[in-house]
């Protein structure tokens, strides 16, 4: 059996790694840990890091005492909105930018990037003004929009750089053998860009699930809170359930975990592939 003999530079990188991974993890399983300890240890001094005394308690009360379904389908319906209309619409335009735009490419990229720098806040007023006068707060297509307006920039830059890759000598075959522009499109680019597709699409996909200022500005019914803003009023005006507000979290967090992990592989590809590519 071959031993493997680490260098002291092997050492040094699985320090950096684990090093790193205790950073990235540790607010996460703080707030396991705290969803799991009953309401007077949380404000115990010096807080325990594993108690004895975890139980589910605190999940418990969120369901029963909080809509936190209707949140959760509120952001799901939302979030696959936001998704779909975001690839559907940035795989069209990079499509096009990459076969049919050359002169002043480059300056549309840094555009699009540009839009993507301002701020939310300058746009929040005169968005919410337009869905107003369309009629359309308090309802999803209101936050599907402006989800999806938000991500395009960067998910159409995004498909640009994986578009670039797929050689204009593919597009010119399946013409050549009697594929009009649009079956060539959908039937032979689309699934050669499957893992830039699913970049941008995850990419959406948080981007809509975690966004918290826009949904409180374009939902003013309860019934319409996405779990974002569902959470927030977990925040007493005199007092904090910190437990019962991690509990939440926890479950908020968890079908983005899942899809992370369903699309990894994906994801991984994306980005090597150069999905991430100007």
């Amino acid at each position: 059996m071959n031993r493997v003999v680490l260098t002291p530079a092997d050492l040094l990188r699985w320090v950096l790694i684990l090093a790193a991974l205790a950073v990235t993890l540790f607010p996460f399983y703080w707030m396991v840990n705290t969803s799991l300890k009953p309401g007077p240890e949380v404000f115990q001094s010096p807080p325990t890091f594993f108690s004895s005394n975890w139980s589910f308690e605190a999940y418990r009360v969120v369901f029963e005492t909080r809509p936190i379904g209707r949140y959760l389908l509120n952001s799901l319906v939302v979030s696959v909105g936001a998704t779909a209309l975001s690839v559907v619409l940035s795989a069209l335009a990079a499509y096009g930018f990459t076969r049919f735009f050359v002169r002043g490419a480059a300056a549309f990229v840094l555009f699009l990037l540009f839009t993507k720098m301002l701020p939310e806040t300058l746009l929040i007023i005169p968005y919410f003004q337009i869905m107003a006068s369309l009629g359309l707060v308090d309802t999803y297509l209101a936050l599907i929009l402006a989800y999806s307006s938000f991500a395009l920039p960067f998910s159409v830059w995004m498909l640009i750089g994986f578009f670039r890759t797929i050689p204009r000598d593919i597009d010119e075959a399946a013409i050549i053998d009697g594929a009009s522009r649009l079956q060539t499109f959908f039937k032979v680019i689309l699934p050669l860009a499957r893992p830039g597709l699913v970049a941008v699409a995850l990419f959406t996909f948080i981007i809509a699930w975690n966004s918290y200022v826009w949904a409180l500005v374009l939902t003013t019914d309860a019934n319409m809170f996405v779990v974002s803003v569902g959470i927030a009023n977990l925040v007493g005006e005199y007092r904090v359930q910190w437990n019962e507000l991690m509990a939440a979290s926890v479950i908020a967090a968890l079908p983005v975990m899942v899809l992370y992990g369903f699309l990894n592989r994906h994801l991984v590809s994306a980005i090597t592939a150069g999905a991430v590519k100007a």
